[in-house]
């Protein structure tokens, strides 16, 4: 198999020069391709992201565009008060640059992007690790630019609907001691209370009409609730036995959680991206 090629782009944004680290597949670069925006977790890194996901390697073979933002703050350590994370809201980022604009900040790297000429601007998504996840929720409610989404060991957080509905699939392990499976707050992580998942998925499925109940599949031990309705899909897995890690990747750092290998997190995203694309006006 061909293999694509990474570099990093710079962006200077409200006083920071910010990176991205972008891949392209091996394809004519101005090619016009989707684009799937990779958040990292609290003290990951653009490189990191790329690495435990697998997501440059799929997109070689399928043939999308991957961006890996850094976020603000220090890479290499999951201290809440330290680490390098995206502006979520109250408790969920980088204390230490708390006034940053990351909506903003992403919203400009995609149209950096798209101006490049080698964007599909109707298929933009999202997908994003435990702090990353938290924040494509974000993104989900406030750009418009958003196709569909893609949070891993993340919990969604809470606003007005957006103007159109965002197809959502998110992934959770059932023994996640950073953002429990079964709500609360967990033993590592930040202090943050979380509805417990499924119920917090429902909640975001009703946020996005969808008016019908789940329908449960099952691909054991691991199972799918997926909600359907006004033109949206939104679906969880449930990962039996994981922690907090990315389904089919690789541990995010030496003693973290290791990933469940029985379930491809990036295959199951990119099969339900090609599937959800923006609407055509």
């Amino acid at each position: 198999m061909r293999h694509g090629h990474s570099h990093y782009l710079k962006l200077d944004w409200q006083g920071e020069v910010r990176r991205v680290l972008v891949h392209d597949p091996p394809v004519a670069s101005d090619q016009e391709l989707p684009l799937v925006l990779a958040l990292h977790g609290t003290g990951g890194t653009a490189r990191l992201m790329a690495s435990f996901s697998g997501l440059g390697r799929l997109a070689d073979e399928r043939g999308f565009r991957v961006a890996y933002p850094q976020a603000l703050g220090e890479p290499g350590t999951e201290d809440p008060g330290l680490g390098a994370a995206w502006n979520v809201g109250p408790g969920l980022g980088c204390p230490r640059h708390a006034e940053v604009d990351d909506v903003g900040f992403l919203g400009a790297v995609v149209d950096r992007l798209v101006h490049r000429g080698n964007v599909d601007a109707r298929r933009i998504f999202v997908a994003g690790f435990s702090n990353g996840a938290r924040m494509a929720y974000r993104l989900a409610l406030e750009a418009s630019w958003v196709a569909a989404i893609a949070p891993v060991a993340g919990a969604p957080i809470w606003g007005p609907p957006p103007a159109r509905p965002v197809p959502t699939l998110a992934f959770h392990g059932t023994e996640d001691g950073h953002i429990p499976y079964l709500g609360g707050v967990g033993p590592q992580g930040r202090r943050v209370p979380v509805l417990p998942a499924r119920e917090a998925a429902a909640r975001w499925a009703a946020l996005m009409g969808c008016g019908e109940g789940s329908v449960c599949e099952a691909m054991d031990p691991h199972h799918l609730d997926l909600w359907s309705g006004g033109g949206c899909e939104v679906g969880l897995w449930t990962v039996a036995g994981m922690g907090h890690a990315w389904p089919g990747g690789r541990p995010y750092a030496p003693g973290a959680d290791r990933p469940a290998p029985d379930l491809s997190a990036s295959h199951l995203i990119w099969a339900f991206f090609e599937a959800h694309p923006l609407e055509a006006p």
